[in-house]
């Protein structure tokens, strides 16, 4: 199979690998550019791809009590769509371009070609990726644990 010669940038589950890696990685996947308004991700469909935020601003929001409510926002360097490369299915929420944009997408097949073709340098992305993911967990528990203690008082 060619594949184009695409350099991702040293950023978020990237950052550590030489260019030789990226260069391999990138080839995997794509860049997508996208317009404010545009959905990178809509809730409720399904989701097998991974994507890195090249430069550009996300809100990530869900709908799903009736009216719309932002859960986040995503920049540069951030990552979006682990949960649905490792665990397919549904996505719980949408991802909406608030700025022009570009992303890195690689879906999950492709991935796992890449894994078989470099799994030194893929171990080390699937580390990174392990690692924000925690930090969200974290970072969601701390949220969680201050609602609770706002509804006690």
């Amino acid at each position: 199979m060619s594949r184009t010669n695409t350099t991702l940038p040293e950023m978020g589950f990237v950052a550590g690998l030489d260019e030789d890696e990226r260069t391999l990685f990138g080839s995997f996947g794509e860049f997508l550019s996208l317009n404010e308004g545009e959905k990178l991700i809509a809730e409720g469909e399904d989701q097998d791809a991974l994507f890195l935020i090249i430069f550009g601003q996300f809100h990530v929001q869900t709908d799903s009590t009736g009216r719309s409510l932002l859960l986040g926002s995503l920049k540069s360097g951030d990552t979006v769509g682990e949960i649905n490369i490792f665990d397919s299915g549904k996505a719980s929420a949408s991802v909406v371009c608030k700025s022009l944009s570009q992303v890195w997408k690689i879906n999950k097949a492709s991935l796992e070609q890449y894994l078989a073709e470099d799994p030194g340098a893929a171990s080390r992305v699937l580390v990174n990726i392990a690692t924000q993911l925690s930090k969200r967990l974290r970072a969601t528990n701390d949220k969680a644990t201050l609602a609770r203690e706002a509804n006690l008082d």
